[in-house]
């Protein structure tokens, strides 16, 4: 009968022992929750987050959207600007050959830079250029 007492004390010291474990863990974790909250940031709720999410999601995407149509403009405008002044470079060179061929007395070869030549696409400047060959030429 005596072993029966003393295991009974043993369980009943183990029982207990696992019981003060027990209640140290869970106030070490309500610390630790409380200290855990404490450091982070506070977040404003003014909608459900999935709400606020969808309309910003939308609301950028109607942005970028309205962006995409002016950058496209811009493009196309930019290309047939391009265009146009390939065109005027073009012209330039041509002009400019025309005058190298008059300033060294070959008619014939400023007559031909100069039928290449875009009269519609010349400044003024160029105009008086134009018109000085055209008379060399002739």
């Amino acid at each position: 009968m005596t072993t029966n007492k003393n295991n009974n004390k043993s369980m009943f010291l183990y029982t207990a022992l696992i019981f003060v474990v027990a209640i140290l863990l869970i106030v070490l974790s309500i610390f630790g929750q409380t200290n855990l909250q404490k450091s982070q940031p506070e977040v404003e709720q003014t909608l459900e987050p999935s709400k606020q999410l969808g309309n910003s999601i939308s609301e950028k995407a109607a942005v970028l959207s309205e962006e995409n149509m002016v950058l496209l403009e811009e493009n196309k405008s930019l290309k047939s600007e391009n265009e146009k002044l390939k065109e005027q470079s073009k012209n330039v060179d041509l002009l400019m050959s025309a005058n190298g061929y008059m300033s060294m007395n070959n008619k014939e070869k400023a007559a031909e830079q100069l039928a290449k030549v875009n009269a519609e696409l010349l400044t003024e400047d160029q105009k008086i250029l134009y018109n000085q060959i055209k008379e060399f030429v002739k």
